[in-house]
């Protein structure tokens, strides 16, 4: 573990450890701390200050190593990390003087709590965070959790210290429960809120080392919660014991303190999200797929599976209350009968790269690429356009995948990476001749090949809440020295897209440009160098970009196909002017072709559509295109 997050989690554990502290012997019936109590507080801040301290101290050592710099703790300054350590430190100080010198016991209850919210403002979740929604989030869950955990600590010392012929520590714990409750439910939605940001699937959860972790984590929170409930019928005047009740609470206590030691570890563990997925079955969950793939097996399956549900559901009823162990012997062996049946029918075959994302971006230079290689080492099998009618397939009567049909995008990236590398039937292997990258961009042409045939779908309407074709992405140059992809735009705001592939439909490109003040989306027109020269003159809100050899054009033209003009035959490849809505997320939602009704919308109503969709909440961004 990083020497900086044990330093974090150390000064985090005894700040709650003070502050529960503080809280247990200022309620009823202590007005004032005991002495002994009132020490070991003071103790507890100063250690959480040279924890704070030599956080400041080790985090300038190694900002000195990589800026070359002089030791000094003012290079923490220069960060957002080191100004919240520096302002813990500041609060911790606070917190030790009115409580040694100025006796304010309320006032170093609240500077206290402020430097325990500092520690969710320096989280790798909270830096991580792409909006104020997720710091926010993510602060809460971290100062409700040492909330819970300085709660625990203050009636576990309560418990300890108080007379057992009294038992004062019931009336604390009927006051801390008044709150830990609701607290708690917070606690876990937040949590839930978050994992969904750092873990993404539910492969990650299962095969990385983050989700692992995670996964323990949260049963240490299960058996916590446990112990809470018992403390909670406890206090309703069950049978338990006092000394049983003291037992649970020092449980709680324990896992409390192991559940800070983990989320200490995930500090210093890759997000799931961001890690390379190794799956380590040989199957995976998708009963869509599973059902697209074979709808009749798999409604039989599922019959047979509800059928021995019930059966052992009736069982169970008739003789639940004269033969209850048989009864229940027969509904568990039921429900062990259904979910055989029932998991093979709704799973499919996985690969250890099922979940692997591709490394080559789903770009005009990628999907060229793949092109290339497809025709060198596939069209003789899968044919010219991906019907699997190649000739050497014809000359040796196989049957080749159709590459243009739907269920090449039911299978994700590392399922194609895998079959291209390892052969799948007569298929052989190409990990020998094509290498990493070069296998990603075949894939890439594959999918942009299937999704553009899907792409007969598209409108000039868009459907609402339901983004599915990504765009394909290209960098381009604003002027002599800097360049810009499409893609910058995702999360800013929608890219209006027009190519013009003959040159008298430029007068669509200029009554577009005659009236741009407030369009809520950039609009970039790709077109030949030489049209573009003089199409405007002066300062211009679109972005003109040139397409000399027409690469641009060609990996777009993959989206032209309509139901109208299917051309399945790739026939028609250079449409003379097509207009794509882009939504700030990267996917495409609408399409106007030129020789179709409607060509074009006016200004006026490309802005209502653009305002629309403008209301949409997050989408998943279209950066990473895979079906899970």
């Amino acid at each position: 573990m990083d020497p900086i997050i044990a330093l974090r989690g150390a000064q985090t554990a005894l700040m709650a450890f003070a502050f529960g502290l503080l809280w247990t012997t200022s309620t009823p019936p202590f007005n004032t701390p005991k002495l002994s109590a009132h020490r070991l507080v003071a103790w507890l801040i100063s250690s959480a200050l040279c924890c704070a301290l030599l956080r400041l101290g080790y985090t300038a050592w190694t900002l000195q190593d990589l800026s070359n710099e002089p030791f000094s703790l003012g290079l923490m300054v220069q960060t957002h990390v080191g100004q919240i350590v520096l302002a813990q430190v500041v609060c911790l100080l606070l917190a030790l003087t009115s409580l040694m010198w100025l006796r304010n016991h309320k006032l170093s209850v609240c500077v206290l709590l402020l430097a325990m919210l500092g520690s969710a403002l320096t989280g790798h979740v909270a830096a991580a965070a792409e909006s104020w929604v997720q710091l926010l989030v993510s602060s809460l869950h971290v100062l409700l959790a040492q909330l819970w955990l300085s709660g625990v600590i203050g009636l576990w010392w309560r418990a300890k210290t108080s007379d057992a012929a009294t038992n004062t520590w019931r009336l604390t714990l009927a006051h801390f429960s008044t709150w830990a409750l609701p607290g708690m439910l917070l606690i876990l939605a937040s949590g839930v809120s978050l994992a969904n940001d750092t873990v993404a699937s539910w492969a990650g959860l299962v095969a990385t080392p983050y989700g692992l972790q995670l996964v323990l984590k949260l049963m240490m929170v299960a058996g916590a919660l446990v112990c809470a409930w018992q403390l909670r019928t406890w206090l309703r005047g069950s049978q338990t014991s006092d000394a049983q009740a003291r037992t649970w609470l020092t449980s709680e206590l324990g896992l409390a303190l192991a559940v800070l030691l983990m989320a200490s570890w995930l500090a210093s563990t890759i997000p799931a999200a961001h890690d390379t997925i190794v799956w380590p079955f040989s199957f995976r969950w998708a009963p869509v797929l599973a059902w697209q793939q074979d709808p009749t097996g798999t409604v039989q399956q599922l019959a047979w599976g509800a059928a021995a549900g019930v059966v052992g559901l009736m069982l169970w009823l008739l003789g639940r209350h004269t033969f209850r162990l048989l009864a229940r012997v027969a509904l568990c062996t039921g429900v062990l009968a259904a979910l055989v049946v029932t998991l093979p029918a709704t799973s499919i075959t996985a690969y250890p790269t099922t979940y692997m994302h591709s490394s080559a971006r789903l770009d005009v230079v990628s999907v060229t690429a793949g092109h290339a290689l497809y025709e060198q080492h596939c069209q003789s099998c899968h044919g010219l356009h991906g019907h699997g009618d190649g000739p050497l397939a014809i000359l040796n009567q196989m049957k080749p995948a159709n590459l243009t049909e739907p269920h090449v995008n039911w299978h994700t990236h590392g399922d194609m990476f895998w079959w291209l590398s390892h052969g799948k039937g007569l298929m052989p292997g190409f990990a020998d001749v094509l290498t990493v990258d070069e296998r990603w961009h075949l894939i890439n042409w594959l999918v942009a090949q299937s999704l553009g045939h899907e792409a007969r779908s598209l409108t000039n309407t868009p459907a609402p809440f339901n983004p599915w074709l990504p765009s394909i992405d290209f960098r381009f140059q604003m002027d002599t020295t800097n360049f810009m992809s499409l893609s910058e735009w995702r999360g800013l705001h929608a890219v209006h897209l027009v190519f013009v592939n003959q040159k008298n439909e430029l007068q669509r490109v200029r009554d577009l440009l005659q009236d741009m003040k407030g369009f809520p989306a950039q609009l970039v027109i790709v077109s030949r160098p030489e049209w573009l020269k003089d199409l405007v003159k002066g300062p211009c809100e679109a972005i003109l970009v040139g397409d000399s050899e027409g690469v641009i054009a060609q990996a777009w033209s993959n989206y032209r196909r309509s139901f109208a003009a299917p051309d399945l035959f790739n026939e028609e490849t250079r449409v003379p002017r097509m207009e794509f809505l882009i939504d700030r997320y990267g996917f495409v939602r609408a399409r106007w072709r030129s020789d179709e009704s409607p060509s074009a919308l006016s200004i006026n109503e490309l802005k209502q559509i653009y305002d629309t969709l403008s209301l949409e909440g997050k989408i998943k961004s279209a950066a990473i295109h895979q079906h899970d």
